[in-house]
């Protein structure tokens, strides 16, 4: 049986450049294999920059927006209390004192019952500390606008939670320390005290502060859907989506709802020795 010889395939040495013209086109395969490939490396990562740039605009634009409509509950909500406030100020001291205590008290608690300010940070945080995502933005006017809207949203937080903490401290103290206030009754003192009629004289004001705020963000966002070439409908859309997505994520638990039933006098029985030391102690006296 013959065997089979492996014959190496024969380079062209001799005619015209036969050699070196065989080396070339390999070179020149090659170079366009790795040309094509560079292109294609670059033209996905393009791609993929791009998506990545619109979806982190999309998420700071309807972060924006989210705030904006918080600033509209709150201007809501003032408005709810406006009236209360308003009528509680022009009363005078005199005659708001013959009201009972429990319905003056009501009246009080309603008008100066404010609820703090807070909203998600990710997108912002995501923004303001990653450098990559600004150099992925590649757009200067983006990132000054939105970096103007970070700043004016931190404003309006920082000023309306640190007007609540002054009102709350100020009742606290009155209800703490009332001999050091004046008036008869502590729903009396605490409609006396200059800090708590500021608070409440500013509820007006503040209405069309968190409405101005709102349409604030708005107009910048609007800017920054143009900078970035982002419609107002795709921001509306997720932020819409985001809301939902929170709203049927199930119902926050009470406070309440962890609240133990009052302990049985039974369960104090490990405590009787410290009872009969006190009454040990009344009848020293």
């Amino acid at each position: 049986m013959a065997l089979l010889k492996f014959k190496p395939p024969r380079i062209n040495l001799s005619g015209k450049g036969g050699f070196w013209k065989q080396i070339g086109m390999i070179i020149i395969g090659t170079t366009i294999s790795l040309i094509f490939t560079i292109f294609a490396a670059r033209l996905t990562d393009d791609i993929q920059r791009k998506k990545d740039r619109k979806l982190s605009a999309l998420m700071v634009m309807s972060n924006i927006e989210a705030f904006a409509r918080i600033a509209e509950s709150y201007e809501e909500y003032l408005a709810s209390t406006d009236s209360i406030t308003t009528w509680l100020l022009s009363q005078p001291i005199e005659d708001l004192e013959r009201l009972p205590d429990n319905e003056l008290n009501a009246l009080i608690d309603r008008a100066n019952t404010f609820p703090f300010l807070t909203y998600d940070k990710s997108a912002e945080n995501i923004f303001s500390n990653n450098i990559e995502t600004w150099k992925n933005m590649g757009n200067v006017e983006f990132i000054y606008l939105v970096g103007q809207c970070f700043s004016t949203m931190n404003s309006i937080e920082q000023y309306w939670n640190k007007r609540i903490n002054e009102v709350n401290e100020a009742i606290l103290n009155i209800k703490d320390h009332p001999d050091d206030y004046e008036g008869s009754t502590i729903p009396i003192k605490i409609l006396s005290n200059n800090k708590v009629r500021r608070m409440m004289k500013g509820t007006h004001f503040m209405r069309a502060w968190f409405a101005q705020g709102a349409a604030t963000m708005r107009v910048n966002n609007r800017k920054n859907m143009a900078a970035i070439g982002i419609s107002e409908q795709q921001v509306m859309e997720l932020t819409d989506r985001l809301s939902h997505a929170y709203e049927d994520s199930g119902e926050v638990p009470e406070f309440s709802d962890f609240i133990p039933a009052p302990l049985h006098p039974d369960s104090l029985s490990s405590m009787s020795e410290y009872d009969s030391l006190i009454k040990q102690s009344k009848r020293e006296q």
